[in-house]
């Protein structure tokens, strides 16, 4: 039966406007907002009906508030015998999910999944997504719809959702972005006027005369669910609608609503009243069964008493699952808090109670038990533990936070209970980067009683909180690790030793402690781990680069130490020592584990490392898509010296594609994080940029401030202090040649000496500009020819042709020139590539141009999408390996057919045998 709605013509316009948009692919957030009882649910069904569009629907409830993927899960349950219900998308929907993600990833893998589902429906057909009382939606889920809605752009899918005002909501914060996503306004309601009022009020009471309507519209205000149910008591009460009875009419309202409830149900049977109390205890969508157990009436008698219920207007009848729901939230919560709160705790604790011995799901049964009294009860702790575990695999890290938050005012019974669920809270929060972590950590160990587990801890929470970027609070952990040797395995105290050490490796001072450790280490030499932090000391004493990857072969291999930030640390040493293709190996096989999980952290963290080797190795475009991934992805979940890592190879890509002004915008904005192994970075980056800017006495400052941080921290590797270079350059171009000479002889040196290859070629470049540039520039391509730092090949290419040209010899400069303008092209590296062209014409050449067609023309996004196109991957599958959308999978191809000259994938993966 088609929905009747009154005076409200204006709102189901607008709404239709919107939602034609989105059946034409303008994807878009649309918000209903107005205080409860306006009409928002039954606007939001009618505009819904009417759209065209397949209609996925959910809605929030107090009780759900910590249901990890409620909402999700409710909008997605339609679909669960089909297809669709595969791939990461399972993690949120399947309440089973099992699967492990890398620390702190299950949150983004259950996003990424839901967004490529939500989005691959739509892109078969126009979807609609219905949100009812978004206000009251769980975090996890509102956050979702968040990043779902920077995801909509020209897609025929569209959020529709009911914001009640005047309620605090769960998650302001969340809302609050939810809200500034839609494209206008918010639909707001408007009360019911006196006309449509008079209408109702003679329909329910035909005798009432204008002035009774006009009663009635006073009081309440124009309401349309606190018009019926005032119209529902009058009738109930048999009340004759006469002007004199209007004019005592008194403000009707929800507090006015649950007296009504109160002296409806004491005129019904025994058992109707614990009933609806049951009902409204369970929330919605609960089944009778349930219900009835809870009020403690039979099978036969309470499904009569059901019927009672419905025959009084407030029970809706049972749903195609057999679940029953009250008639509105404004009814549900007089019931509820009709519940005295003590008497309101019991029941829930029943509740639990009932759910548990169906075997229902352990964070269904958690929601009830948030809302007993505390007793400490370890039954209660160890349910709210398992309900904290299941949602934290399943990526609902604040459900999981609020089950350990609970169970910890139960409180648990022993201290050593307490000591592991506040490790388990602080775990989950470090993952977040949460400040409270490390704090709940070190009460953790207080609590912790036997010596073995309190190191387990400290060495658990150490790695969580190193890799969160809490490095001064990871050393604190594995100190306190260490200070009970006895009873503890050698083993487990080598790796907290090395994870001590390593997370003071980017320190100042760090040094004499860590070599006096590696001389005796407190657990022996038990864990290869450990020695990463024999080459990292290498490293800084300048040891030759072979005697360094001897270290790290096989350090970081065992599982065990998978999320240890050694891994890190061995990773930025193999760059250092010019092992880039180990490097770019190593963490392509994390991202390429990530992406398709959609493991945003793991991406992000492979990602700005990757980087850190693909710009040494001259694949700057490569390195530009990783770090901004890194960057964009940090600067919203990192404190500020995990997301200096990620800008450090972004300032190279942008520095090298001539973006200059973007790259002093975000140097301008990092923090200098002084007696870190980052200070000094920073300080050689923007020097480089100054010395690009031609302003070589503000980076000669700027690289002297690098080299003073470097002594502090003791470094005097080359391949990391890379300061002497950029200032030569600087000092040179200030015509100060002798100190400029000594900087470049003393780099060369130093190169020379721990076999630096990429590094020995940077100082005879920049020696070259102190004198005899072409002998200094042509050794200098001998030594890296064959190397893999095709940057500085082609940096030393152009210098050398253009010292050629300098000098009259147009034709032989000519060869290093054509050399470097077709590998900085083929890079990405503009700005030499630039100055490669500007000198091939000085030079008497004509350049060609730039690769438009064909393979060599695609960008390496371009590339990666036809290559798995070419192997026979379909949109669908591309997209999830890519971590994108099946539309940016759809663009990239129509750029790669036009640039391949081909209209089929045939063609596409004919061109590839041919290239």
């Amino acid at each position: 039966m088609p929905r009747v709605l009154m005076q409200r013509d204006a709102e189901m316009a607008a709404l239709g406007r919107h939602l034609s948009g989105v059946r034409q692919g303008a994807g878009q957030v649309i918000i209903v907002c107005g205080p409860a009882g306006i009409g928002k649910s039954s606007l939001l069904a009618a505009a819904a009906d009417a759209s065209g569009l397949r209609v996925l629907r959910a809605s929030g409830s107090p009780l759900e508030q910590d249901a990890g993927w409620g909402i999700a899960r409710q909008l997605f349950a339609p679909l669960r015998d089909s297809s669709s219900w595969t791939g990461p998308a399972r993690r949120a929907l399947d309440a089973d999910f099992s699967e492990p993600a890398l620390a702190g990833d299950a949150m983004h893998a259950a996003a990424y999944g839901l967004t490529m589902l939500a989005c691959g429906l739509a892109d078969r057909v126009p979807t609609l997504l219905v949100v009812d009382d978004v206000h009251w939606a769980d975090a996890p889920s509102l956050r979702w719809l968040v990043q779902l809605s920077r995801r909509l752009g020209d897609r025929p899918l569209g959020v529709l959702g009911a914001v009640r005002s005047g309620d605090p909501p769960a998650s302001p914060g969340l809302l609050a972005e939810l809200l500034a996503a839609a494209s206008t306004p918010p639909i707001r309601p408007v009360p019911l006027g006196p006309d449509a009022v008079t209408a109702l009020v003679g329909h329910r009471l035909p005798g009432a005369g204008p002035s009774f309507a006009l009663a009635c519209h006073a009081v309440t205000a124009g309401n349309p669910f606190l018009l019926g149910a005032l119209l529902a008591h009058l009738v109930a009460e048999g009340v004759e609608p006469t002007d004199e009875v209007g004019a005592r009419l008194g403000t009707f309202g929800p507090e006015q609503v649950a007296r009504v409830l109160d002296r409806q149900l004491a005129r019904l049977p025994s058992g109707v009243g614990d009933l609806a109390r049951a009902f409204a205890v369970l929330g919605p969508a609960a089944p009778l069964r349930q219900a009835a157990v809870l009020a403690g009436l039979d099978p036969a008698g309470a499904a009569r008493t059901a019927d009672r219920l419905g025959e009084a207007g407030l029970l809706r009848g049972a749903t195609a699952e057999g679940t029953y729901a009250l008639v509105h939230p404004l009814v549900a919560a007089a019931l509820h808090e009709g519940i005295s709160p003590g008497e309101r705790a019991l029941w829930h604790g029943r509740a639990a109670g009932v759910l548990a011995a169906e075997r229902a799901d352990p964070e269904v049964v958690a929601l009830h038990l948030m809302r007993t009294e505390p007793s400490r009860d370890p039954a209660t702790v160890q349910a709210l533990r398992v309900a904290a575990r299941r949602a934290g695999r399943r990526g609902a890290l604040e459900s999981a936070e609020a089950f350990l938050r609970r169970a910890l005012h139960e409180p648990p019974g022993e201290a050593g209970d307490e000591a592991e669920v506040r490790a388990e809270l602080a775990l989950l929060l470090a993952t977040q980067a949460g400040p409270e972590a490390a704090g709940l950590l070190g009460e953790a160990l207080d609590l912790a009683t036997e010596p073995e587990r309190r190191a387990r801890l400290a060495l658990a929470g150490a790695r969580a909180l190193g890799l969160a970027g809490y490095f001064h609070d990871a050393l604190r952990l594995c100190r306190r690790g260490l200070e009970c040797t006895d009873g503890v395995s050698p083993r487990l105290l080598a790796r907290i030793e090395a994870e001590l050490i390593g997370n003071a490796g980017i320190w100042a001072g760090w040094r004499d402690d860590a070599r006096a450790r590696l001389a005796s280490p407190v657990g022996g030499r038990t864990v290869p781990v450990g020695r990463v932090n024999e080459a990292w000391i290498a490293l800084y004493d300048g040891r030759p680069a072979e005697e360094i990857r001897a270290l790290l072969r096989g350090a970081t291999d065992d599982e065990e130490d998978a999320d240890s930030i050694l891994g890190t640390t061995a990773t930025i040493a193999m760059i250092a020592c010019g092992d880039l293709d180990g490097a770019r190996e190593r963490c392509g096989a994390l991202i390429d584990t990530a992406r398709p999980k959609g493991w945003l952290i793991a991406l992000a963290h492979g990602g700005f490392l990757r980087a850190m080797a693909e710009v040494p190795a001259g694949r700057i475009d490569e390195a530009g898509e990783d770090a901004r991934m890194a960057y964009e992805f940090k600067k919203h979940s990192s404190p500020p010296i995990a997301l200096i890592w990620s800008l450090l190879p972004l300032a190279d890509v942008l520095i090298e594609q001539d973006e200059l002004d973007e790259a002093a915008r975000l140097l301008d904005r990092a923090a200098v994080i002084a007696g870190s192994l980052t200070a000094p970075m920073l300080a050689e980056r923007r020097g480089r940029l100054l010395l690009a800017r031609h302003r070589p006495a503000e980076a000669h400052e700027a690289l002297l401030r690098a080299a003073d941080e470097w002594r502090g921290l003791g470094m005097v590797n080359p391949a990391l202090a890379t300061w002497r270079v950029d200032d030569c350059l600087a000092l040179a171009e200030l015509g100060e040649m002798p100190a400029a000479r000594a900087l470049a002889d003393e780099h060369i040196e130093l190169a020379r000496r721990t076999h630096a290859t990429g590094q020995h070629g940077a100082g005879l470049r920049a020696a070259a500009r102190t004198g005899t540039p072409i002998e200094r520039l042509t050794e200098a391509v001998h030594v890296l020819e064959g190397s893999p730092f095709r940057l500085e090949l082609v940096r030393v290419l152009v210098d050398l042709g253009a010292a050629r040209r300098r000098a009259g010899q147009r034709a032989s400069a000519r060869e290093p020139l054509i050399r470097a303008l077709d590998l900085a092209t083929r890079g990405g590296m503009r700005a030499l590539a630039d100055r490669a062209r500007t000198e091939l014409l000085a030079a008497g050449a004509r350049p060609r141009r730039t690769a438009s067609s064909g393979w060599d023309a695609l960008t390496p996004a371009e590339l990666r999408v036809a290559t798995l196109a070419a192997n026979g991957c379909g949109n669908r599958e591309i997209a999830q390996q890519l971590f994108v959308t099946r539309r940016t999978v759809e663009t990239h191809l129509t750029h790669v057919f036009q640039k391949l000259g081909v209209t089929t994938r045939a063609g596409l993966t004919a061109t590839r045998g041919v290239r």
